[in-house]
């Protein structure tokens, strides 16, 4: 009875073991927040209506297509 308690007891401590040591890790890795910079603010072309970041419309706020 007696080995039966300590088996438990050396499993318990184990299984507690592997899940502090697996929550450790998780939190050791965890992926940075994205940059505010990676963001590029999006305008509408004026003649389409197609979103494009706003610095690829020319200064009538064109897309390259429509100011062919």
């Amino acid at each position: 009875m007696n080995l039966l308690r300590l088996l438990l007891l050396a499993a318990a401590i184990w299984l507690i073991w592997r899940i502090v040591r697996q929550v450790r890790t998780q939190l050791r890795h965890k992926p940075p927040p994205p940059a505010a910079d990676h963001y590029e603010p999006m305008a509408r072309c004026n003649k389409c209506g197609t979103f494009l970041p706003a610095r690829s419309l020319n200064t009538q706020g064109l897309c390259g297509r429509c100011s062919e």
